[in-house]
């Protein structure tokens, strides 16, 4: 009898089509994302033997997608085919992904395509980046190609009852077992540790977790009694004890104290300025959000306070609500005290928004690669971090009263898999991976130049006559594959912090999370300014700290602003792009070639332009202070600037045909 209804189903195509196409096809899916996600070749069945539950929820997840191909009647198979794509291609993302930064791929990364062409330059060979633009014309074409021949196929009557009836079944199958899951705790909710989330849950669970959560969630018991009891014990600010020292955060990329790594040994000390400062002043352990990248996650909680993990599932708050509002930061809280702020960064401005979100988190000026001279980069194309030091000093000249500085650095980011090209100031002289020993050695080269560039910043800082605070931290680990194991007394998301002084302030050594470093720093200040900075120095020892944290995030965020009588009380800050002021000195006509000038001035950039008149011209940058252009207008008594999209004009020049140049 069996046998009889096998041979039934097996002469019916169409239902035989139809568990092919939605039953083995998202099977099939979900074992291919899986091994990618794990990166493991039998990483699918390992998934499907160890947690079958959890396997078959992502199938489900997977078929639940494919299913409106039921109802599609002809384009069924067409809609199949976009939807199976869609899933490979993300699979395929999230591998390469893990390879280079460590984190696994979430709906917040798609937030990021506008620097992807300078991330897969960075991280990718040519030969993998014309493999990946192959396989997506290959594909495109597939698609067009299935999509024309279903047009041109001839209109059939079909039942709906039956593909109606499937489309409903594996909806509702997929939601109950989903609930069972989360009930049970098969399947997990709240995504700490994402790369182990991904691995536990399934990437197809994970991925779509991530892209139904997003921000802060409300609390239970979220109202208006709630924040009054939370804010109740909070005070102002006195003004007769507060101190207002310079304050200098500097985060350094991809930096931690090397001499932590179980099983490695280097000729000499990777960090000898970073041990000297961490011996001698308050220092300990730094949790942060993230590991291999998402720089702008540690940012965020040290500037603001709040939880990174409070938020969706791998979201960048500076890609999302930062976008919208302002929000409670350390330069705002330090306004009303007089401070200048600045923020200063060797890579590109736009990157992740920056020179937008900035504004709402209160800033004054923001330096970024653009605006810099004089700077040298290393075999992978990143600026080296020893340039920060003049501008550093020079954000420190531009003002009469205290100034909080953000210095960014860049120099340490990957990739990594280089072995010439590059200065050796030591080597690796015993590691278990012998594989990886010219990644290792090359991360720890240019740790140790960071570590020199450190050196200079701290001799500049302690040779000036005034009252500083200096806080240096890594954003996070590299993205080289470390493990716990191969760290001695911390985990992966665990970084070194110094604070060092010269005003005598006696900052405790501890293990702190990023979120808690700028209320450490202010607190010895007596400075009590911002609803998150009082809820760190009055609840950290609170069994409710976490919670109240929460419910002042969503409250201020996204909640009713109960904490501010129902008003955002910070508007956006009037931040300038770079604070050096362009000028003109002498404009010089070549005699050897028609039409060219020489402009000689101080503080050019790259992105300049001469505008004679009212004309914008062509113009070559040489230097920071000489450009060259030409133009047949030019005459007697016109007026010339350079101009910057984001800085604007210089002061007019007269021109006058005095001097000639003999070379251009």
């Amino acid at each position: 009898m069996k046998g009889i209804k096998v041979m039934k189903i097996w002469k019916n195509k169409p239902l035989l089509t139809d568990i092919i196409v939605f039953i083995i096809l998202p099977f099939l899916i979900n074992l291919i994302t899986d091994s990618l996600g794990m990166e493991k070749f039998w990483g699918g069945f390992e998934m499907l033997f160890s947690k079958p539950f959890v396997f078959l929820c992502n199938t489900l997840i997977i078929a639940s997608t494919i299913a409106p191909g039921f109802i599609l009647k002809r384009f069924r198979y067409f809609w199949v085919c976009i939807v199976s794509s869609v899933w490979l291609i993300l699979g395929i993302a999230n591998y390469i992904l893990l390879s280079t930064r460590v984190l696994p791929l979430t709906p917040h990364d798609i937030q990021l395509v506008d620097v992807l062409p300078i991330m897969m330059k960075k991280y990718l060979s040519p030969v993998a980046m014309a493999i990946i633009c192959i396989f997506l014309v290959l594909l495109l074409l597939t698609l067009f190609t299935i999509f024309f021949r279903t047009l041109a196929m001839p209109k059939k009557k079909t039942d709906i009852k039956r593909p109606l009836i499937f489309f409903v079944s594996i909806i509702t199958s997929t939601a109950i077992f989903l609930k069972i899951g989360i009930a049970s705790g098969m399947l997990e909710t709240e995504f700490r540790d994402l790369p182990k989330c991904y691995t536990e849950n399934g990437f197809a669970y994970s991925f779509s977790a991530s892209l139904v959560g997003s921000g802060v969630s409300e609390v239970e018991g979220y109202d208006m009694n709630l924040m009054d009891e939370i804010v109740a014990p909070f005070k102002e600010t006195s003004a007769n004890d507060i101190k207002t020292p310079n304050i200098i955060f500097v985060q350094m990329e991809s930096f931690f104290d090397l001499n932590s790594l179980n099983n490695m040994e280097f000729s000499q000390n990777p960090v000898p300025n970073f041990t000297k400062l961490k011996n001698e002043n308050a220092s300990g352990l730094f949790t942060v959000p993230i590991i291999g990248a998402g720089t702008v996650n540690t940012e965020f909680e040290v500037i603001t306070g709040m939880r990174n993990s409070d938020f969706g599932p791998g979201e960048y708050p500076y890609k999302t609500v930062l976008l919208e509002t302002t929000c409670e930061s350390i330069a705002y809280n330090l306004k009303n005290h007089g401070y200048t702020s600045h923020f200063i960064h060797n890579y590109l401005g736009a990157f992740y928004g920056r020179n937008k979100v900035y504004s709402n988190l209160g800033y004054d000026y923001f330096l970024s690669i653009e605006y810099m001279t004089g700077y040298e980069v290393n075999v992978n194309g990143w600026a080296e971090d020893k340039i920060l030091v003049k501008y550093i000093n020079e954000s420190l000249d531009s003002t009469q009263g205290p100034d909080l500085i953000n210095a960014v650095t860049v120099q340490g980011h990957g990739s990594y898999d280089i072995d010439s090209g590059y200065t050796k100031h030591l080597t690796v002289t015993e590691c278990e991976n012998e594989e990886m020993r010219a990644s290792y050695e090359y991360y720890a080269n240019q740790i140790y130049e960071m570590d020199m560039f450190l050196g200079e910043l701290m001799e500049a800082v302690s040779s000036r006559e005034e009252e500083t605070i200096v806080v240096v931290y890594g954003d996070h680990l590299p993205s080289i594959g470390f493990e716990d194991d191969d760290l001695e007394g911390r985990s992966r998301y665990e970084t070194d912090y110094i604070i060092w002084n010269n005003m005598g302030i006696d900052y405790e050594k501890e293990d702190i999370s990023a979120y808690q470093i700028n209320s450490k720093v202010l607190e010895k200040l007596n400075i009590t300014d911002g609803v998150i900075n009082s809820c760190h120095q009055n609840y950290k020892n609170s069994e409710n700290y976490e919670y109240y944290l929460q419910a002042l995030e969503y409250d201020m965020l996204y909640g009713d602003k109960y904490v501010f009588d129902g008003k955002n009380p910070y508007p956006p800050s009037l931040m300038k792009i770079n604070r050096r002021k362009m000028t003109i000195h002498n404009v010089v006509k070549s005699d050897i070639i028609d039409d060219t000038y020489t402009v000689i001035g101080d503080n050019f950039t790259k992105r300049c332009y001469v505008r004679v008149g009212f004309k914008l011209v062509p113009t070559q940058y040489i230097d920071e202070h000489t450009l060259q252009f030409r133009d047949h207008s030019v005459e007697e008594g016109i007026s010339i600037t350079v101009w910057e999209k984001d800085i604007g004009n210089s002061d007019k020049y007269q021109y006058k045909n005095i001097q000639n140049m003999n070379t251009v």
